[in-house]
Order: C-alpha cells, then sequence, then structure tokens
C-alpha cells in the first residue's frame, strides 16, 4: 500500500522534496552516492521543514564528512544475531505505530544485529535500543532518533538490508514503523 519511487539524482538536487514523507538512505551512501553527499543539506533542510530521513548504517566517512544534523563518533558493530536487544525508548512511535514492538520482532534474524553503529553520539539524538555482542558492552548508537526541526531523523545501523530480503517477519514490522513516523503521534 506504499507509494515507492528512487529519487535520481536531479531529483535529489533541484526536485521537490516536501512530496515524500518519508525517504529512506541506502546502506553505504555516503561512499556510493555523490549525490547523496552533495545534497545532504537539501535533504537535511527537508527534515527541517518536517520530513523524516531515515539513514541505513554508513561507514565512518558519514560523521567524518559531518552528513548527520548532530555530532555523532561510529565505528561499533554487533555480529551475534541473536544478542538480546532492549528497547529504551518503549513508547516512542518506532515501537508503537502502527505495529506494537516487543522482543519477538528481533528474534530470526540473520548474519547481525547491526554494524557502524554511532559510539558517541549529540545529546539532542535519542537511543532507542540496546544490544551488544556477548562479553562486550552494551551499545546504544545502532538506532537513533532526533527532532530535526519539524521533522524526523533516524539513523539506523541495524542489518535490515539483510533482514527484510531474508522475509524477517520482525524486521518488516520495525521497518514500517520506522517510515511511518512522519504519520505517527509526536513522540
Amino acid at each position: 500500500g506504499m507509494d515507492v519511487a528512487l529519487i535520481d539524482d536531479e531529483t535529489l538536487a533541484t526536485g521537490d522534496l516536501s512530496r515524500f514523507d518519508t525517504i529512506v538512505v541506502g546502506v553505504r551512501a555516503s561512499e556510493a552516492r555523490p549525490a547523496f553527499v552533495a545534497n545532504n543539506a537539501r535533504l537535511l533542510g527537508y527534515v527541517e521543514r518536517g520530513g523524516t530521513l531515515i539513514v541505513q548504517y554508513q561507514q565512518n566517512d558519514y560523521v567524518g564528512r559531518n552528513l548527520a544534523p548532530y555530532p555523532a563518533q561510529m565505528n561499533s558493530r554487533v555480529t551475534d544475531e541473536t544478542a538480546p536487544v532492549k528497547i529504551l525508548a518503549p513508547t516512542h512511535p518506532a515501537f508503537t505505530f502502527p505495529n506494537a514492538i516487543g522482543p519477538a520482532d528481533f528474534e530470526n534474524w540473520v548474519q547481525e544485529r547491526n554494524l557502524y553503529a554511532f559510539t558517541t553520539f549529540d545529546d539532542r539524538y535519542t537511543a532507542l535500543l540496546e544490544t551488544g555482542d556477548p562479553g562486550e558492552a552494551a551499545q546504544r548508537g545502532g538506532q537513533v532518533y532526533a527532532r530535526v526541526g519539524k521533522g524526523h531523523y533516524v539513523y539506523t545501523a541495524y542489518a535490515w538490508f539483510r533482514q527484510l530480503p531474508a522475509g524477517v517477519p520482525g524486521a518488516y514490522r520495525q521497518f514500517a514503523n520506522l517510515i511511518s513516523l512522519a504519520k505517527a503521534p509526536s513522540p
């Protein structure tokens, strides 16, 4: 029931981004898509005016180039796909709208939990999830949310690019919530 459009470089540079409720940035776009880097200020302006931007995992150059709206550092990952996940903000719409998200939604994941998570981040971000590999410190920067102007910004290092093709039901439910933030009650 969603209308999906791929945003080409011309639209990214000069098009009307306000026609999109949510824009999802693919993995490693900061490396592989020069137009994303060149037009990052336009994307952040879109968020400030009320848009929702979901940025899937990027590598260190993402924060190194100051592409995130607020300062952060990154390079953490959780490789154990069965590592327990704690929801840190259970009333946040990312976990309540349109789907109620719980522990079962983290079951049957494949290959890893997340990669290139934030290791430290500005107080304007809200950590949404906590997880960690066995024997290592818990990580809170794998999925963070920030209100930027009137809009929503999410950096998510969780391995959606592995879970969605694998048909993991909980991943579909969670990703649906992320792309629905524009329609959700305010966090």
